[in-house]
């Protein structure tokens, strides 16, 4: 039967006596295994987790029931995790649930084909839970992270979404650790409830938000020097670190992209390739920056970046002044690239 999130948040809770199969999939997988992952936690640490690739049931149907039915050696409770599970698994699945009963069942899949067999069972069915995850936007960002901050204690600040989706590209899974990770930095937990803000993320080098950050990364990357020489002279102080961080992630990003267009294809079709995971507005900037910056230029700019950093924190601050000549330096380089086009 088909599931909402707050279905599967109740099973998480208490996993149903009769319910034989929770089934995650969609275009948003990091939702799915994220999920996956909440939904294994409910069982407590002391469960014991038989892994399956999707890919071994299509030459043995039968080894999902034999899993899920065989005995636990220690008489604790078990759980089946299936990763992959495609269509050619519907045989697996039939067999399960005309099975008898046994040991819960969590299968997490990509996109089912239009038509999909397994998937029409499988929604059909009473003893099976389906919930299907969609790409997020940001504008969902307010919702999706007050509802992981919530169980941690943590009260999110006007600005902390956005800041923590952006800069986790909308990675549910790597929006999660971040949390639990301010939650341990802040004390936070149900009967100590803290607010997250943007000095916060700040202060773990996590990008302070588009207002502060987005505007001087699109500046620096795509040489327009003047712009960035403005920028820069008007952060507010202790925002070295965090600008450094998120520039060396916008690096990464670009050396990645970049063996793309080395391989042949044009910094547009390679950006509008990745689909959802860049942000709309962030793609006019990252098509100019691949079309300047080359992989021994963009090696260069990391090694710089990653030394400007150690020397921030080793001086206590008093190396941002060199910090903000290395940030005007590398949209020089990228201005004079331009020039050379």
């Amino acid at each position: 039967m088909k599931a909402d999130a707050a279905r599967i948040a109740a099973i998480t809770r208490a996993w149903p006596a009769d319910l034989r199969l929770v089934l995650l999939h969609g275009h948003d997988e990091s939702a799915s295994r994220d999920m996956a992952g909440q939904l294994a936690a409910g069982f407590g640490a002391g469960v014991t987790i038989t892994e399956l690739a999707g890919s071994a049931l299509r030459s043995d149907p039968q080894a999902l029931l034999a899993a899920a039915t065989s005995l636990s050696m220690f008489g604790d409770r078990e759980l089946v995790r299936v990763d992959g599970l495609d269509d050619e698994g519907q045989a697996a699945v039939t067999a399960l649930l005309e099975g008898p009963p046994g040991h819960p069942v969590l299968a997490v899949a990509g996109v089912f084909k239009k038509g999909s067999k397994l998937l029409a069972l499988a929604d059909k069915h009473v003893a099976v839970a389906v919930c299907i995850n969609y790409e997020a936007s940001l504008r969902d960002a307010g919702r999706l992270l007050a509802e992981m901050a919530a169980p941690l204690g943590l009260r999110l600040e006007r600005g902390v979404p956005e800041g923590l989706f952006e800069s986790a590209g909308g990675d549910r899974m790597i929006m999660r650790r971040e949390l639990e990770k301010f939650a341990l930095y802040k004390d936070a937990s149900l009967q100590n409830p803290q607010r997250l803000g943007a000095e916060d993320l700040a202060a773990l080098g996590i990008a302070t938000g588009e207002a502060e950050l987005f505007a001087p990364i699109a500046a620096i990357t795509t040489g327009d020097v003047g712009e960035a020489t403005d920028l820069i002279g008007r952060l507010p102080d202790g925002t070295a670190i965090p600008l450094l961080r998120a520039l060396e992630r916008r690096f990464a990003q670009l050396v990645l992209l970049r063996t793309e267009v080395d391989a042949g294809q044009s910094p547009a079709a390679v950006v509008e390739g990745q689909g959802k995971a860049i942000f709309w507005k962030e793609k006019t900037f990252i098509i100019k920056a691949l079309s300047l910056w080359t992989q021994p230029a963009l090696a260069g700019a990391m090694g710089d970046l990653l030394a400007a950093e150690r020397a921030v924190k080793s001086s206590g601050g008093i190396a941002d002044l060199g910090a903000q000549h290395l940030l005007l330096d590398l949209a020089r380089r990228a201005a004079v690239a331009g020039r050379r086009r």
